[in-house]
């Protein structure tokens, strides 16, 4: 039989051993490279927008909001970027920002006048695609999404 003496750092020491690995756990992210193709432009910005759950989905409430510059981001045809997003299932809705307000301008009926796409380029149809059409999970190895701009 063991000693409390004993027991005790023992236990202290497996403690001190897995704790930060379970921490480090909770901390794991994933590197998504995004590839913007469709841009007839290569000035301006264009706004990727992160989320993270159907209740959010299009809403003001995302995971990560990020202004791209065309200039800066241009590689050949495609505009690139890396997200690194805690491991999980997102989608994301892109625009370009044509008239360089910040703001997705659409017309009375909500249809955007400017050129929009969403993960797994999931399409318009009477309306945005749903959270489902868009959702992508990211893992610890690194992926690729590459999604073309389309004008509604």
């Amino acid at each position: 039989m063991f000693s409390l003496n004993y027991v005790a750092p023992v236990l202290l020491a497996l403690v001190s051993i897995l704790a930060p690995q379970i921490v480090f756990a909770d901390e794991l992210t994933g590197i998504l490279m995004v590839e913007i193709t469709g841009l007839k432009d290569e000035t301006g910005n264009v706004y990727i927008s992160v989320y993270d759950s159907d209740s959010t989905w299009l809403s003001e409430e995302t995971v990560m909001g990020k202004k791209v510059s065309i200039t800066d981001a241009l590689d050949g045809q495609l505009v690139r970027t890396e997200l690194q997003l805690p491991l999980g299932d997102y989608a994301l809705a892109v625009f370009f920002d044509v008239d360089d307000n910040g703001e997705l301008d659409s017309n009375f009926m909500g249809k955007p006048k400017e050129p929009v796409a969403w993960s797994n380029n999931a399409v318009w149809n009477f309306g945005s695609p749903s959270y489902a059409e868009a959702v992508f999970t990211l893992s610890a190895e690194p992926i690729t999404l590459r999604i073309s701009m389309r004008v509604l």
